[in-house]
């Protein structure tokens, strides 16, 4: 009995000792991830000779760093995308042209991504080239936009079972207001603009005349840009090209080959054994390639050491009035941001990065007031427009110090309207009654059970009106602009950055580095460290999360196919539209918001 019980003890004893020091070690972890959170530090990443770099596989990429799909995209998708923001995936294409174990890249799948971030990842795989290690592409089954970023590459391999997409753009919208008419839901309007046409939709069952126009101009413009990238990069003509896109949209593979739009056809195996004849070695398993991920190699990148800071602040989403999330631009949290900024003093100049149609007038003019506070206390602003910049997306730019866009981007859109909703006549289509009292005679204004009268809309149409004349008022003062000439280039007039340049909207063309570097030269701080906000390692959880997921290391590159299911493709199509209307929250029902959207697939 007495060795029984010195035995029990000892092992009480063990186990109560194993566990301490096990939760010791667990709080040494904690600490040490909450301290690189606290850093913004990316955890090492390591990478092995003859390893080739991989962009596409599915990658995601925002303009703001963990910003992630909107809505229920999430909800339809079997697994979250890997995700990376822009300026850090250029960033690590840029450092792989320098490191001797990344002996190549290699674009293989779908990068979902907007025109401009595809055009600005094109130029950095551009410079790559530079360092005379090859650059593949791969396709399967490829979209336009896998096709438009695949281009670039020295040589573009195919499938012989697969297709490609080559087909020219299109924007088509749901246009619901016969139906919300047959329904009986009322819909009111008040605007300024010719162009202003983002109210139509809930108006009509078709596109406007003057949408139209601008519209065609627009698409124009973007396939005129893609044309030329292409042109460039595959040695035809855009002119070739544009009548291939007319002669069938999608090709299959030994016809592209024939069209030139490829240079090889060969399946998996035979791409495999190509790339290792380039100097990638095989990989552990010795069936494929040492490859690493564009979004795990990008944790190598590390700009936050330097000579003073330079801060990238995004507003990436619609506007929306209060806080917002991870999927639109709150307005108060991003002036609050833009605030805190301006009491930094370790921040010499400010990068404002705009990938936003617009949304809330009322959340706008909050932004666009610490803008230009920002540029007062004497901390340079530039702007950097991505894919959208119009509308309150315009209107938070116009005070920057510069503002520099991509010849596709979407941008001005200066009008205004107002928008509201009631169900007066689906009430009695239902026998709903709805009574009440009241204390004076605008008490209720703008009830949603019944519409507003001749008198009522006035009064909204002067608010609309005034917050025009804001909207001019800003543009002429940020771009020192005459009040008559911004009215003659306003009036909700979409234009594409090359064509804003012309109007004085935009001061020169370029990308988020170009932007950067604008901004540290007007901060005299060449060897300034990068900050972004939001940060990649913003909090303790998200660490935690990657810390305790079951995610593979690293997939082979042909696992992640594109997902083809119909219904999934239905709902999507119109999930943006749904998106749209839930964030019409402005207080006051007044809007600056972009029409005009370019989807490159």
């Amino acid at each position: 009995m007495k060795e029984f019980f010195k035995a029990l003890l000892a092992s009480v004893l063990g186990t109560f000792i194993a566990g301490a020091l096990a939760c010791f070690l667990f709080f040494v972890l904690i600490i040490g991830l909450i301290s690189a959170a606290s850093n913004h530090e990316a955890p090492g990443v390591s990478v092995k000779a003859k390893t080739m770099l991989v962009i596409g596989n599915g990658m995601l990429i925002n303009d703001t760093p963990q910003h992630g799909s909107p809505g229920l995209s999430i909800l339809l998708e079997s697994q979250k995308a890997p995700e990376v923001d822009l300026l850090r995936a250029i960033e690590a294409v840029k450092q792989a042209a320098k490191d001797k174990n990344i002996i190549g890249l290699l674009i293989a799948g779908e990068t979902d991504a907007g025109l401009v971030q595809l055009n600005e990842l094109r130029q950095a795989i551009k410079e790559f080239k530079k360092s005379k290690k090859p650059v593949i592409a791969w396709i399967e089954n490829g979209s336009q936009q896998e096709y438009y970023l695949a281009s670039v590459a020295d040589k573009i391999y195919a499938h012989p079972a697969g297709e490609v997409e080559f087909k020219g753009l299109a924007r088509y919208s749901p246009y619901i207001g016969e139906s919300l008419k047959s329904l009986g839901v009322g819909v009111q309007v008040t605007k300024v603009g010719k162009y202003k046409s983002a109210v139509e939709p809930f108006l009509s069952d078709k596109m406007g005349e003057s949408d139209r126009e601008q519209t065609e101009l627009l698409l124009g413009g973007a396939w005129k840009k893609i044309l030329a990238d292409v042109s460039e990069s595959r040695k035809l003509s855009s002119v070739s090209l544009n009548r291939i896109a007319n002669s069938g949209g999608v090709f299959t593979p030994d016809l592209a080959l024939k069209i030139k739009l490829v240079d090889e056809l060969c399946q998996r195996d035979q791409l495999v054994t190509k790339i290792c004849s380039l100097g990638a070695a095989a990989d552990d398993h010795g069936q494929s390639f040492r490859q690493i991920s564009l979004t795990k190699y990008a944790g190598k990148v590390d700009f936050s050491s330097g000579d003073g800071k330079i801060a990238v602040i995004y507003a990436e989403g619609e506007i929306v009035d209060g806080w917002g999330d991870n999927y639109n631009v709150g307005g108060d949290r991003l002036a609050r941001n833009l605030r805190n900024l301006r009491g930094d003093k370790s921040i010499k100049a400010v990068v404002l990065r705009i990938n936003s149609p617009g949304g809330s007038a009322f959340a706008s003019d909050i932004v666009a007031r610490e803008v230009g506070l920002l540029k007062q206390s004497g901390i340079p602003v530039v702007v950097s427009m991505g894919d959208v910049a119009a509308s309150g997306g315009y209107y938070i730019a116009a005070r920057g110090n510069r503002i520099i866009a991509n010849p596709a981007t979407i941008t001005g859109s200066i009008g205004v309207f107002g928008l509201h909703f009631n169900y007066q006549e689906l009430a009695k289509k239902i026998n709903l009654g709805t009574d009440g009292v009241k204390t004076s005679r605008y008490s209720d204004l703008f009830s949603s059970h019944r519409a507003a009268t001749a008198e009522e809309m006035a009064i909204v149409q002067k608010m609309v009106d005034q917050v025009y004349e804001d909207f001019l008022n800003v543009v002429s003062e940020g771009r020192k602009i005459e009040l008559t000439q911004v009215h003659e280039i306003a009036q909700g007039r979409v234009w594409l950055g090359v064509n804003a340049k012309e109007v004085g909207l935009v001061d020169k063309m370029g990308g988020l580095v170009d932007a950067i570097a604008l901004a540290k030269e007007l901060a005299k701080k060449p060897d300034a460290a990068i900050i972004q906000i939001p940060s990649l390692y913003s909090g303790r959880e998200n660490i935690l999360q990657k810390l305790l997921s079951d995610e593979e290391n690293e997939d082979p590159v042909f696992v992640k196919a594109k997902h083809h299911d119909p219904a999934l493709q239905i709902l999507k199509a119109h999930l943006s539209f749904l998106n749209r209307v839930g964030n019409l929250n402005d207080p006051k029902g007044v809007y600056l918001r972009c029409p005009v959207e370019i989807n490159v697939r």
